[in-house]
């Protein structure tokens, strides 16, 4: 969801109007031997809304051959692709949730030091209590003014919310357990380790939101779905989002917590279920669970080195404030954004929102020495496809290949390491000659995928060669970002028909088999 001051879809009286939150935008490298190749996906989707879609996003993934431990592969795609996705690395599901992007890392610095009370204000006239960011029941800040408590349930419930964002931000953790039912012990640990994860996190911005009313029950309970734009690192951001179900038990004025579900899409959040440890540096929030916490400080330093490459390809917008790198174990692997992932997949990058996504790296998988290569590529599919919110047909190659581009520009003068998936794949005859690939198709081999990849790899580096690499960024422009189709955008970016350019890559690709 934007954070643009529109009121949510089915807003009430009681619903408040957020501001709008600005979203800055920020600010070679060590050849090391690359991990396996990186394959991601778009999944196609009708366009996901900006505000709290209920589709969960195709996460993009780079599985990792095993037989080539220096490539980053792609698990031949789940669901086909969709139109929703900046980012569209493998797919399980649909672009979803918008939120997050600059919260987690997507915005450029501002104000770093302070934080952003994310409590609701409720409408002049209707029910308020302390302002926000107060606590129920306790004394309004200095300098603020005193008013009503809320009088109705859903004014209630909304207060309780605001109260636990306050807390939240100001590092409370009593204050944020305080709505907890004394009844739901579960609950109380399960939101404990929540406040610990996002405050390793370094949560600046938390707005929590009703959407519609509040649902009163039998037996003295109530029911809400709420809204949740958060940022992390950074308070000036475009949030990123998702919605959760809560249940609360109603008792005479009091309202207490018995219920606070994970993302009803792409959940849970890996701050949601696991008790998380995060370095940050300058350009990466790097967060994962104890087992690996001793691996952060090395792989936070090669996530930086990565990010100075890719930092420079941002040519359609500034760079995020912090690209968001989740670190997974086994356990978190099969569980983290509710997708079970294939063991042997390197990574994938999750696609939160059209400028928002957040990449998960397989530790069992990946060591330090080859997560440069994995996140050059997952980097590029941040800064490429920021604010793409469709995936267009025909453009899998290039969104591939631009990411390979990028990544082996990083290894300096270093021969393409997938050569040998390139010659299997196209003297199987399962290559027509074709450059503009889609999705490899379900059951594809491994073997395919990286060489599909490195077709568009090669094809690329082609155009780079021989046309420059500003032209060859206009027309991944043109036909990526823009929809524009390959016919039209060959003659705007080269000067020369899209037969023409196909003919030529297709020439050079063979030239190398």
């Amino acid at each position: 969801m934007e954070g643009d001051g529109r009121r949510h879809a089915g807003a009430t009286d009681d619903t408040a109007t957020y501001p709008a939150l600005p979203r800055p935008r920020g600010p070679e490298s060590d050849e090391q031997a690359s991990p396996p190749f990186i394959a991601r996906r778009y999944p196609e989707q009708p366009p996901a809304p900006r505000q709290y879609p209920e589709q969960p996003s195709a996460p993009r993934r780079y599985p990792e051959q095993p037989s080539a431990p220096r490539r980053y592969l792609e698990q031949p795609p789940a669901p086909r692709r969709t139109t929703t996705l900046r980012a569209a690395l493998f797919g399980v599901l649909a672009f979803l949730l918008f939120a997050p992007a600059a919260a987690v890392a997507y915005t450029t610095v501002r104000e770093e030091g302070g934080v952003t009370v994310a409590a609701q204000e409720l409408p002049a006239g209707r029910d308020r209590d302390v302002g926000p960011g107060a606590p129920a029941g306790r004394s309004p800040a200095p300098g603020g003014t005193h008013r009503p408590a809320p009088t109705t349930v859903d004014g209630r419930i909304r207060q309780a919310l605001a109260d636990q964002a306050a807390a939240l931000l100001a590092d409370d953790q009593d204050g944020f357990l305080a709505a907890v039912d004394p009844s739901a012990p579960a609950l109380r640990d399960d939101l404990a380790r929540r406040f610990g994860s996002l405050r390793q996190l370094q949560v600046k911005v938390w707005q929590p939101t009703v959407k519609g009313k509040v649902r009163t029950e039998a037996g003295g309970t109530a029911s809400a779905i709420v809204a949740v734009q958060y940022c992390f690192v950074v308070q000036a951001c475009e949030p990123m989002g998702l919605e959760a179900d809560t249940r609360w038990n109603v008792s005479g004025k009091a309202v207490t917590m018995l219920a606070f579900g994970t993302a009803k899409a792409l959940g849970p959040r890996p701050w949601e279920a696991s008790e998380l440890h995060t370095a940050v540096g300058s350009r990466v929030v790097m967060s994962t669970t104890a087992k690996y916490a001793s691996r952060l400080s090395s792989m936070l330093a090669t996530a930086e080195k990565a990010a100075v490459l890719t930092d420079k390809f941002a040519r359609w917008g500034s760079p995020p404030s912090r690209y968001v790198v989740y670190l997974a174990g086994p356990d978190e692997w099969a569980s983290w954004y509710g997708i079970n992932q294939a063991a042997w997949v390197a990574g994938f990058a999750m696609p939160l929102n059209a400028s928002a996504t957040e990449i998960v790296v397989n530790a069992a998988r990946i060591d330090t020495r080859q997560a440069l290569d994995v996140l050059r590529h997952e980097f590029t599919h941040v800064v490429t496809l920021d604010g793409v919110e469709k995936a267009y047909p025909h453009t899998w190659w290039l969104v591939e290949g631009v990411a390979e581009y990028v990544r082996m520009k990083g290894a300096g003068n270093k021969p393409f390491d997938g050569m040998a998936d390139v010659r299997s794949y196209a003297r199987s005859g399962r290559w027509d000659g074709t450059i503009a690939l889609d999705d490899p198709p379900d059951g594809a081999t491994t073997t395919d995928v990286s060489g599909r990849y490195g077709v568009a790899y090669l094809s690329l580096q082609h155009l780079a060669e021989r046309y420059g690499e500003d032209r060859l960024l206009d027309f991944f422009g043109y036909a990526v970002r823009q929809g524009v189709a390959l016919g039209d955008a060959a003659p705007k970016a080269f000067g020369v028909s899209w037969d023409d350019i196909q003919a030529e890559c297709a020439k050079a690709v063979r030239a190398h088999v």
